[in-house]
Order: C-alpha cells, then sequence, then structure tokens
C-alpha cells in the first residue's frame, strides 16, 4: 500500500501544483508548465557527458517548447546547482531578467521537491496541470536587496539564509517554503528536541548535512 502522507504536506503540494499552470509574475502559465515537464525530464548526466554551455545555446523556441537556452537552465537548476556560479547567475539574470530567474528555480525546486517525496513513498507523479490563459504580473516585490547571495533577496532577516534565497520569486517562495516547512519541521522548527518523530533532531539535522553536502550546497 502506498505511503500516507500527512495533511499539511498534501496541502502544501495540492497549493503548488495548482499554480503550476497560472501565469506568475514573469512567466505564462504554459511557459511555467513547461519549465516543470523540463524539471520533471532533467536527470543527472554521466561524469564524460557534460551540459552544453547555456550561454551559447540559441534563445529561439519552437511552438510551446522552452529554447535550449531555458531547457539547459533548468536542467542546471534541477539537478546541478552546484555548478552555477554567482557569475553565471549574474549572466542569467542579464538574460532574462533576476526575478525571472527566481521564479524559474522556485518553480523547478517546487517539482522536484514533490517528486521525488512521491518517489520515495512509491507514489505515482501526479500529472503536470494544463496552462491556463493570463499574463505574468510583472510584479517584483518590495524590500529585496544584495546581501550576498547570488540574487537579491528580502533585506529583512527572519532566520536562517536559505528560507529567503528565493525570496525574489514572491508567491513561487512562499509556496517553495511551505512544501520545506511541512515536510522538514513544521511549527517545531524552533525546538531542539523533537520526541514524537521517528528520527530525532539530531538525525534529521545529520541527514540534512549529509545531503547538502553531497549535493554541494551553497549555502
Amino acid at each position: 500500500m502506498p505511503l500516507h502522507v500527512r495533511a499539511p504536506v498534501q496541502d502544501a503540494a495540492d497549493a503548488a501544483w495548482a499554480a503550476l499552470g497560472q501565469a506568475g509574475a514573469w512567466w505564462t502559465g504554459t511557459e511555467r508548465v513547461a519549465i516543470a515537464e523540463a524539471a520533471r525530464a532533467a536527470g543527472p548526466r554521466p561524469l564524460w557527458d557534460r551540459a552544453p554551455d547555456i550561454a551559447s545555446a540559441s534563445r529561439h523556441a519552437d511552438g510551446d517548447d522552452l529554447s535550449p537556452f531555458l531547457a539547459l537552465l533548468v536542467e542546471r537548476v534541477a539537478v546541478g546547482p552546484a555548478t552555477l556560479t554567482r557569475d553565471d547567475v549574474q549572466a542569467i539574470a542579464q538574460e532574462i531578467g533576476d526575478a525571472a530567474y527566481a521564479e524559474l528555480a522556485s518553480i523547478v525546486c517546487q517539482v522536484v521537491t514533490i517528486d521525488q517525496l512521491a518517489a520515495a513513498l512509491g507514489h505515482d507523479f501526479r500529472p503536470l496541470p494544463s496552462p491556463q490563459a493570463g499574463e505574468p504580473t510583472q510584479v517584483r516585490p518590495d524590500g529585496m536587496a544584495d546581501v550576498g547571495g547570488h540574487i537579491e533577496m528580502t533585506a529583512e532577516n527572519f532566520g536562517p539564509n536559505v528560507g529567503r534565497s528565493l525570496s525574489l520569486a514572491g508567491d513561487d517562495h512562499v509556496r517553495w517554503r511551505e512544501l520545506v516547512f511541512t515536510m522538514y519541521s513544521g511549527a517545531e522548527f524552533f525546538e531542539m528536541v523533537w520526541d514524537s518523530r521517528a528520527l530525532s533532531r539530531p538525525q534529521v539535522e545529520l541527514l540534512a548535512a549529509r545531503t547538502s553536502a553531497l549535493n554541494e550546497c551553497f549555502y
């Protein structure tokens, strides 16, 4: 039998999925679904198969498909984020805009998070939503500043820096944070002792640290 998903996690995943097909701040619903499809299709390349250089990729898109430039960018964010340097991100931001990059990265993070949870629990991947009509709002969140990351983020420090790393993505950042919050700690984040779970807090932190090390996490 498929393993049960707790209600808060299911609710966060449902909210993220419902918004995938809707126009965001910088991408249309069609583009957002295409980003999600590319993220789902991405897989680690063999060591001898290096990904093509993003900068030299074509910007021309065929139909509703992503351009090779954007498809490669999605792949790098999904399975090789450690290969994206600050200089890379700044060049990409000049190409598509820093907020558009943040929204794309947030979409990828949401899809990868939900899909990996489904895979771990033996569930099928849920079908991607149909794109909905509408134009991007082009609304940039207030209070953004350069605080030392690859892109601007909220100047207000409200916890770990990783928690505000994609705040330039606005609503998509909020949905991604809710996924992380419900899957990781819930309301017990600031409690150092967890006695109501199968794993203790130190065990969870050890798994998190080891996973971050294997992924060469910038944070």
